[in-house]
């Protein structure tokens, strides 16, 4: 039986609210124009605020350590993980750093998210952490106990604050479910490492996927498993979710969709490379991801039907982001891409150092990738309106 998390107060005086947005019911969106965690909601669609043409470098920082992590954005801040093993604030208007924060060990693909003033991170040691979103001070941690494979505790995945819980996968194989104010806490146990993978909420489900090829729906109150669906390879995505479907792509090459309700596919789409990209989904029932061949695809939500195919000088290990009739995403061949949503064709490229495996947050008019190499890129774009409808 998996143990359950355990949580150590690391400053007094501390109180868990569930007011904020992110620790209220599963699948509420962020306050406008903030990007508070991976992929932008709960439901990690990868949708953000409508934006346009032209667009150019605003700022360039470079912080210690490889960067796998991908950025938040809340409040004019900035918030990302390093390999150096430190969590880093940013200025969104200037890309200054406004407080860098130790940790016991790397940060290393877990991207943060920001909520009830709180930033929550994943590190190798095994814990979230969960430091003071103004000040970066560390208020607490959320650790896992041993896992069954040697050193395999870690949490690489992005955790997810919804449902008034904490909800994170472990190296160890468990997912967790930590509550943020009453309740219990609970663990579900998978057949593998929940290495990159990370949960998606829509109202009280979460789904999340393993290394052994599962994919779970979750009750987030007490979780409850209520499907499990398994694929012939593992996954190493997080899924996008709309009021009806899981979308998400398999390490075999292998897309699904699956229903929302019992967690069967309605279809299947075979890409060209393995799938460790996590999709967006945009305005007109659009799916877009991309691919260890290189390519970004993009099907039609309804029926799997490739709409179009781009591709790009390296694998396609970033996950896009959708800002209206624009997809932003990142290669391995060092660009930061802006992609027409209806045709695939490029509209935009810069160059990011080391190339790009984490994926871009889009807020308040600017869009905001980190490079392997370290360098954390801010590019302004044209803001045009609400932020993209939901199919």
């Amino acid at each position: 039986m998996p143990r359950a998390a355990r949580r150590l107060l690391l400053a007094a005086g501390l109180a868990c609210s569930a007011v904020a947005w992110g620790a209220s019911a599963g699948g509420v969106q962020p306050p406008p124009g903030d990007w508070p965690m991976f992929k932008g909601d709960p439901a990690r669609d990868g949708r953000g605020p409508a934006l346009g043409l032209p667009a150019s470098l605003l700022w360039r920082t470079r912080l210690e350590g490889s960067l796998y992590s991908s950025p938040a954005e809340s409040g004019g801040r900035v918030y990302i993980g390093s390999s150096a093993g430190l969590v880093a604030c940013l200025d969104l208007a200037t890309g200054k750093a406004l407080w860098r924060t130790p940790l016991r060990d790397r940060v290393w693909g877990s991207s943060p998210t920001v909520a009830a003033g709180r930033v929550y991170v994943g590190c190798v040691d095994g814990c979230v952490y969960a430091l003071d979103a103004r000040g970066g001070r560390i208020l607490e941690r959320f650790c896992v106990p041993s896992g069954f494979w040697p050193r395999s505790r870690g949490v690489l995945s992005s955790p997810l604050v919804a449902g008034g819980r904490l909800v994170f996968g472990s190296d160890d194989g468990s997912i967790y479910g930590e509550p943020l104010g009453d309740g219990a806490p609970w663990v579900v146990a998978t057949g593998g490492k929940l290495h990159d993978n990370g949960a998606a909420a829509e109202g009280e489900l979460a789904v999340m996927a393993s290394q052994d090829g599962s994919v779970r729906g979750l009750d987030l109150g007490d979780g409850a498993v209520r499907w499990t669906f398994r694929a012939r390879s593992g996954f190493n995505t997080v899924p996008a979710l709309d009021a009806a479907s899981a979308y998400l792509g398999c390490s075999d090459g292998e897309f699904y969709c699956l229903g929302l309700a019992d967690g069967k596919p309605r279809w299947t789409y075979r890409a060209g490379g393995g799938v460790m990209s996590s999709p967006a989904l945009g305005p007109g029932g659009a799916v877009v991801f991309g691919s260890a061949d290189g390519r970004v695809t993009c099907l039609e939500a309804a029926t799997g039907r490739v709409r179009w195919s781009f591709r790009t000088g390296g694998y396609v290990l970033s996950s896009p982001a959708v800002t209206g009739g624009l997809v932003w995403v990142g290669s391995y061949d060092g660009g930061l891409y802006a992609l027409d949503l209806a045709d695939g064709a490029r509209r935009f490229r810069l160059e990011v150092a080391g190339g790009v495996f984490a994926s871009p947050a889009c807020a308040r008019g600017d869009v905001v990738v980190a490079g392997r190499d370290g360098d954390v890129v801010c590019v302004r774009a044209t803001p045009l309106g609400s932020r993209s409808s939901r199919p």
